[in-house]
């Protein structure tokens, strides 16, 4: 032990770089082989390049360099300090980085998982039931001729309500459409002996009282909390009664269909809740004897109804 450190200490000597220099040239070719703490102390100030190289000159073959020395390149690298080669950053400080960047996603709610995947992604609003609620009155005239121009017919509005509570908007909630029969009885001017016709209309969706509630005119509100359809059923703007026309009897039908929203397009797939029938009637008795006479008309509105729908599973 003390013979290798009093060799360590010759070497320090007798190898010492001067200050403003790294480079070999106090070893001179030819001089004798260098000893291992001579290599060490030489490869801790000047560097391996430059041991190799003494070693080389001095043509010693005794004299091998005790640890794998690097001759590829001058340059400090992560092997010589130490450092763990690895990805940068290294795999800890990622994983850290990826933790507060889940927490501040989570916290502002654009993201549905805590950091360590325990907590649930945010589950969509439940559903519930809303309520249906219907309202009509008559709005034509009390008698009617066969001159002139007359409006026989209803108003009537249907309002879906979504359920207490709920942030959904409905028409994302719901799908809700009107259905309407209709059926009539009509004098035309070419009518033999003042006969009425008969025509039937069987059971439809109607009109733009369905998904999507897009209507322009007036006739469908859709606001967040409800839909509205506002209808004018019977003989009134561009369908009046016309001179030379009588109308002996009207009935039209109502029904409402609800169901969870389906997404895609509207189609009148179950399943689906049905509202009961309205039912709104009309009847004038024309007389023959007397056909210039006006007679009285007998309307009979639907009147109004609140449903609390149950929808089905």
């Amino acid at each position: 032990m003390r013979e290798g450190r009093e060799e360590t200490e010759v070497a320090r000597h007798r190898i010492r770089p001067p200050e403003d220099s790294a480079h070999e040239r106090h070893f001179a070719p030819g001089h004798g082989s260098m000893t291992p703490a001579q290599a060490i102390a030489l490869q801790r100030t000047a560097g391996n390049t430059a041991v190799s190289r003494v070693v080389g000159e001095s043509g010693g073959a005794e004299a091998k360099v005790p640890w794998a020395a690097r001759t590829t390149s001058s340059k400090r690298t992560q092997d010589d300090v130490g450092i763990e080669r690895g990805e940068s950053p290294p795999h800890q400080q990622q994983r850290v980085e990826k933790e507060q960047q889940a927490t501040r996603s989570t916290r502002s709610g654009k993201a549905g998982t805590s950091v360590k995947g325990k907590e649930k992604a945010e589950e969509p609003e439940e559903i519930g039931n809303p309520t249906l609620h219907f309202t009509s009155r008559y709005v034509g005239p009390r008698t009617q001729s066969l001159a002139g121009s007359q409006e026989i017919g209803f108003e009537q509005e249907a309002t879906l309500r979504r359920a207490d509570g709920m942030t959904t908007r409905a028409e994302d909630a719901y799908d809700f459409w009107q259905e309407v029969t209709d059926e009539n009885r009509q004098i035309a001017p070419d009518a033999v002996n003042y006969r009425p016709k008969k025509s039937k209309r069987p059971w439809v969706v109607d009109g733009p009282f369905r998904p999507a509630y897009n209507s322009e005119d007036g006739t469908i509100v859709n606001a967040a909390d409800h839909i509205s359809f506002h209808d004018s059923p019977g003989f009134s703007g561009n369908m009046r009664m016309t001179n030379g026309y009588w109308l002996s009897s009207y009935e039209v039908k109502f029904r409402w269909k609800v169901r969870r929203k389906l997404g895609g397009r509207f189609t009148k797939n179950e399943p689906f809740w049905t509202s009961d029938e309205m039912v709104h009637r009309v009847e004038s008795v024309f007389d023959p004897q007397n056909p210039d006479a006006p007679a009285p008309i007998t309307a009979n509105p639907a009147g109004n109804r609140t449903w609390n729908v149950e929808l089905p599973n």
